[in-house]
């Protein structure tokens, strides 16, 4: 097996990405299974279908559950909240530590009163303190199709998000007319074969995480919807119009017209 290319430089494979999108933490896909440990095929088998959300797109990506996060949301009947006003406001603020309610913009303090219960505690009639986090990221994206060109196009949407995988179901004739676009694209190139095999043909290049942004964090939380719906959990998504009886003890978020989100 060729271990280096002409330069030196290693060459990817589906193992060497997999674990490069979790060499900080121990990731686990809906199977329980380490992410790094996972071949192409089982890769391609625990994606969740349409986990993969933005606007104009949609495709399958492997889901990974953040354990903790998930069992606090359980245990408050939290949801994947996935509405951008609400999460922009929750970026405002850093996670586990008091804020005063007084340093928040107006705009910040409204959304904040209308955030599903477990996002945020209200200490008192002062401070205010996150407790959000995403519960899921979506590291991997797979885009099934019949043909290149159309495939590579719907991934072309999940390119500020994710590592991106074309994966077609049936071999193109001429593979190496396309192996050299998916590579400059740096989009992963798999072709799925009758006997369930599944051939990499070009490694993804891994996504870098440069900012975060609300964008980022309602990508994610679709993401956990759809590994929510997938297992039957019926709390897929929680609006922000959820009463959150810990709210608003100043009654400063009612200052002004609502914001819809």
């Amino acid at each position: 097996m060729q271990t280096q290319n002409q330069d030196g430089t290693p060459v990817r494979d589906a193992r060497m990405v997999a674990a490069q999108l979790c060499a900080e933490c121990d990731t686990r896909t809906m199977s329980g299974e380490p992410l790094a440990m996972l071949t192409r095929r089982e890769l391609a088998a625990a994606a969740v279908p349409g986990a993969a959300r933005v606007s104009g797109g949609r495709a399958d990506a492997v889901v990974v559950i953040d354990d903790g996060e998930h069992a606090r949301r359980t245990a408050v009947g939290l949801g994947a909240v996935a509405d951008y006003s609400t999460l922009y406001a929750l970026m405002c603020l850093p996670v586990d530590a008091p804020v005063p309610v007084a340093d928040l913009g107006e705009v910040t303090r409204r959304l904040l009163g209308k955030a599903p219960v477990g996002c945020v505690d209200w200490l008192d009639t002062t401070h205010v303190r996150r407790r959000y986090v995403p519960a899921a990221t979506a590291p991997l994206v797979v885009i099934r199709g019949a043909t290149w060109r159309p495939a590579l196009r719907r991934a072309a949407v999940f390119e500020p998000f994710a590592t991106r995988v074309v994966l077609l179901t049936r071999a193109p004739r001429r593979v190496a007319d396309i192996a050299w676009e998916a590579d400059i694209d740096g989009t992963g190139l798999w072709i799925a074969h009758p006997d369930g095999d599944v051939e990499e043909i070009v490694a993804p290049t891994p996504w870098a995480e440069h900012y975060v942004k609300p964008a980022g964090w309602r990508f994610a939380e679709q993401a956990y919807a759809a590994w929510l719906t997938h297992h039957g959990i019926d709390r897929a998504v929680t609006g922000p119009a959820a009463t959150n009886s810990g709210a608003d003890p100043t009654g400063q978020m009612m200052l002004g017209d609502d914001l819809s989100g």
